[in-house]
């Protein structure tokens, strides 16, 4: 004998509410690692701002946007930023995307940061930390450039002076609509986190 009408509609029925509850739990689970991975990177600007300070070396939190992931690396050389033209990053941006060159009048800056060599710090409280599953580095937006990046690799400075360039890491989750923001303070270290995206805005 056969299923009835009924039976087999009973059935869809359950099953639709199996499905809707599991997708209901995977994007709890997708907010919950995103909270997480902000906390912890919280933690970590925080104890590399009291690291530089107290050691006396210049650190700088590397993101790869492209693998998801962060780490830290470490000098003792002498290290300082200056000035760039904001029209040199808007060209720089233009070559690697393939647009043509336009003129440009701008007379806006940011602090670009002299080369030094960095090394990897192998402190085991350092090591390079891959986000979960469901959240993605979005984009990051650091003094010494002058706009955000979405790709490649970014970096965020922290001085033996006790400071750490005005920076903002943007989180987002796996469809782009769920969105967290770390908002560094560049004289006391301490980060902000929001529940939305945000920009670095520029000093005037």
């Amino acid at each position: 004998s056969g299923f009835t009408l009924m039976e087999i509609l009973i059935v869809l029925v359950i099953l639709g509410m199996i499905f809707g509850l599991a997708i209901g739990q995977i994007g709890k689970m997708g907010s919950r690692n995103m909270k997480i991975s902000a906390r912890r990177l919280s933690s970590t600007v925080r104890y590399l701002y009291n690291k530089a300070a107290s050691e006396g070396v210049t650190l700088r939190l590397v993101f790869n946007l492209d693998e998801n992931s962060y780490y830290v690396e470490s000098t003792s050389e002498r290290f300082t930023v200056t000035k760039e033209d904001r029209e040199v990053f808007e060209k720089t941006k233009k070559k690697k995307s393939g647009e043509k060159e336009k003129d440009s009048k701008k007379e806006e800056t940011a602090l670009k940061p002299h080369e030094a060599s960095f090394s990897s710090e192998e402190s085991k409280l350092l090591r390079p930390v891959k986000l979960p599953e469901g959240v993605f580095l979005k984009d990051i937006f650091a003094e010494h450039q002058a706009g955000g990046v979405s790709s490649e690799k970014a970096y965020i400075y922290f001085f033996p002076q006790g400071y750490v360039e005005r920076s903002i890491i943007n989180l987002r989750d796996k469809n782009d609509e769920k969105h967290l923001s770390l908002e560094m303070n560049s004289i006391t270290g301490t980060v902000k986190i929001e529940e939305k995206y945000k920009e670095l805005e520029e000093e005037r």
